[in-house]
């Protein structure tokens, strides 16, 4: 029934507030989708050349608004799907520039964001904490360096996120025709946004299911989920089959040969390393249960003390690899530190191993709290019926749950052959940041406290920061290069690192070097070059560019391996300490005069 208002003085002011608390999640959605759009512009991101793999994705664009077909060109593990002829429309409307392609994401940002804010209210998270929620993920040293460039790991968030507002709206619908509709646009929404990044179809595959299995007692719900469970595999079976047939395209395979039990001691520690990154990542929420640990009773309070206790003395005692302090993953926090394996050269991080180890002992201790206020929801329980359900509600568990199982089963195939980088964590941060929400909503209090807030500020700070710097040195590389470029050099005599190289290497021979690629058998070749090094001189990317014959290299300290060149180091300004860097420019030792 309508609210009826009266004909007082006030009635207008009544009608207003209510229409407020009605809109106010969208304009908190919109609000928090505007913050993390800003912060990406703050930080910059102006580069004439490759930020990480974005090189080769901004490749292929631009040949798309040249010819209009998708040409890979040999690195590309992701079918870019989508983004490819979007951002086309981009080169297409101002013309082509790196700067271009990568502001073109800058809407799918927004709307991630948004979605995602959504997400979170829809799953009865209060609004003060839903605008920390949605910004932990915005701000998070993953997402907001990968906003900032035109890498698949945020479009392929935002897919996942769009299916599970989808999945949300029918569990919500009043009708069951409306529920079979939003079935619906989630599964062929995430059929055609997947193509972006493979692992984002999950959604279709797994989400939309167990949507469907929670609404099996809806009239044809189960027929429809059923219907769209097997086109949905028929979709994705034919956008495979396309892809595996792409010149230059770099398929995966799940199994890559034997499995040894090196492999499995590797790989059992790189899922320590993930779960720890992960809860480093969630930190901003984290750290309220460091406030809780006065509810703690006298046995949990010991636990943890002791368990903390334990922990430091073994970091001071024990020479501990650096690979088991924070942030245990490898990629993109680290580059953010200044440990970036780009370019050749020492790199002097300002993240000492005291400052490391005290992080990953706060890091522990926090999650060891909310472990403690798990236990009793664990196990106790009233008519069959645990106090977890409040957390975990019917309608989380079944959207959620097996979407991140299935997620982290997917990623156990790198986690054995190679490494999970951190940014893989992405699609893994919804979730926990849902849990642990409703989890202090359920147990500590209904509002987050300030201490989180400043967290997130200090979070978001050493992202904008630290992306900045990245942008910051990808410009003085660029500055270096031509330097050299200005005195008659060519581009294919000049190591500027892995970014510059890869599009050098395109422009020069057409494709990366690398071995993975099917389609033309007989494409790759060795790069027998690199053996006129030692080994200890070797840059990793220099096996897959042989259309490079370095004669100048770009590195970010002087090297033994080479010698010195007459050109002047370029010295550029950061946000983080040291707040003056320098870039230097040295030669083949064979080529020196």
């Amino acid at each position: 029934m309508p609210k009826v208002y009266g004909s007082g003085e006030t009635w207008h002011v009544r009608f207003l507030l209510d229409m407020w608390r009605q809109r106010r999640p969208q304009f908190d959605g919109l609000i928090c989708a505007c913050i993390v759009a800003a912060c990406v512009l703050l930080t910059y991101p102006v580069a004439e050349m490759g930020f990480q793999d974005d090189w080769s994705y901004i490749r292929t664009a631009l040949e798309f608004a040249r010819t209009g077909h998708f040409i890979y060109n040999g690195w590309a593990t992701a079918m870019l799907g989508w983004i490819i002829p979007w951002s086309a429309l981009f080169i297409k409307a101002f013309g082509f520039s790196f700067t271009i392609v990568r502001l073109s994401m800058l809407p799918v940002t927004m709307a991630c964001i948004y979605l995602f804010h959504a997400n979170l209210v829809r799953f009865g998270i209060r609004s003060r904490n839903a605008v920390l929620g949605a910004l932990t993920l915005g701000l998070s040293p993953i997402f907001l360096p990968m906003a900032a460039s035109y890498m698949t790991d945020v479009a392929g968030l935002f897919v996942i996120v769009l299916c599970l507002y989808l999945c949300q709206r029918a569990v919500a619908a009043h009708s069951d025709r409306a529920a079979v509709l939003w079935l619906c646009c989630a599964a062929a929404s995430n059929v055609a946004g997947g193509t972006v990044r493979q692992i984002s179809w999950l959604g279709a595959l797994v989400m939309v299911p167990s949507t469907a299995w929670l609404l099996r007692r809806r009239r044809g719900v189960v027929t429809t989920g059923i219907s769209l469970w097997v086109m949905s595999i028929l979709g994705v079976l034919a956008c495979l089959h396309w892809w595996n047939s792409q010149p230059y395209s770099v398929p995966e395979h799940i199994l890559q040969g034997p499995v040894t039990a090196h492999m499995v001691h590797h790989f059992v520690g790189i899922l320590i390393k993930s779960l720890l990154c992960l809860l480093l990542l969630l930190y901003p929420i984290l750290i309220a249960w460091l406030l809780a640990a006065r509810r703690l009773n006298r046995p949990a309070a010991i636990r943890v003390g002791v368990t903390a206790l334990v922990l430091i003395v073994f970091l001071w005692k024990v020479r501990t690899p650096d690979d088991w302090l924070a942030p245990w993953l490898t990629h993109v926090i680290q580059s953010l530190m200044r440990e970036s394996g780009e370019f050749p050269g020492v790199t002097e991080t300002p993240w000492l191993l005291p400052v490391r180890a005290a992080i990953s002992v706060l890091v522990v201790t926090s999650a060891l709290l909310v472990g403690e206020a798990l236990l009793p929801l664990l196990r106790s329980k009233s008519k069959n019926t645990s106090r977890l359900e409040p957390v975990m509600r019917q309608d989380l568990l079944w959207l959620l749950g097996p979407f991140s199982l299935s997620y982290i089963l997917m990623l156990l195939p790198r986690g054995l052959y190679a490494l999970l980088y951190d940014r893989y964590l992405l699609g893994l941060m919804p979730l926990a940041i849902i849990f642990l929400i409703r989890l202090y909503q359920q147990v500590i209090g209904d509002s987050l406290p300030a201490i989180s807030f400043l967290m997130l500020g200090a979070f978001g700070f050493f992202s904008i920061a630290g992306t900045h710097d990245w942008f910051a040195a990808n410009r003085a590389r660029i500055v270096a290069v031509e330097e050299v470029r200005a005195t008659g050099v060519p581009k294919t005599a000049i190591q500027g690192a892995f970014e510059y190289d890869g599009w050098t290497q395109i422009e020069a021979a057409g494709f990366i070097n690398e071995e993975r690629i099917e389609v033309p058998a007989g494409a790759f070749h060795k790069n027998m070059r690199m053996y006129r090094l030692p080994e200890k001189c070797w840059h990793f990317f220099g096996w897959y560019a042989p259309a490079i014959d370095p004669k100048y290299l770009i590195v970010s300290s002087p090297s033994s391996c080479f010698a010195d060149s007459t050109f002047p180091p370029v010295t550029f300004r950061t946000w983080l300490p040291p707040f003056q860097r320098t870039i230097y420019v040295q030669q083949m030792k064979h080529d020196r005069k």
